[in-house]
């Protein structure tokens, strides 16, 4: 199962000095992922136009930094919803047919209603209750993937699994 992954708003509070991760919401993050040995996640901050996949595997702890698969695609449409299918682009080039995954972001407009995602405060961070939320979740889908074989999303979390047609 994949976590897309935003940093600005989640990693580091908006208030916080540019381009560092806060200590305290670096630490909630990698606790639920060490939760959850299958999680891999997927950065689809901005951060990924300016540091290689390496530089941002050095953000993170050093049992987390090989859990940290890929960055998204950069899209060429900047309009709505253009993370969403950024996030479309990295599964349809990357994952497994009816792969699992969830987004962790602080801007909900970037995804269209019926998408896993945990909004963030971007004033809070990762906090407790996203902690929380991201744990919930994970342990929804492994137990959905456990029982099912698959723990599939559709693009909107409806099963569907169409395709967008990005070039693989």
């Amino acid at each position: 199962m994949y976590v897309f992954l935003d940093f600005d708003g989640v990693m580091r509070r908006l208030s916080s000095r540019p381009f560092r991760f806060d200590r305290d919401c670096l630490e909630r993050f990698e606790n639920v992922l060490r939760a959850h040995p299958r999680a891999r996640v997927v950065v689809a901050s901005a951060w990924r136009l300016g540091l290689s996949l390496e530089a941002l595997r050095e953000l993170f702890s050093s049992d987390i930094a090989p859990r940290v698969v890929g960055v998204t695609p950069e899209s060429a449409d900047l309009t709505g919803g253009y993370r969403h299918r950024e996030m479309l682009g990295y599964l349809e080039r990357n994952a497994a047919p009816g792969e699992a995954w969830v987004v962790v972001d602080d801007d909900s407009e970037h995804y269209p209603a019926g998408v896993r995602l945990i909004a963030i405060d971007p004033r809070c961070g990762f906090d407790e209750r996203a902690a929380a939320d991201l744990a919930r979740e994970l342990h929804g889908l492994a137990e959905a993937g456990a029982h099912a074989g698959t723990s599939g999303n559709s693009p909107l979390g409806d099963g569907s699994g169409e395709s967008f047609g990005f070039q693989r």
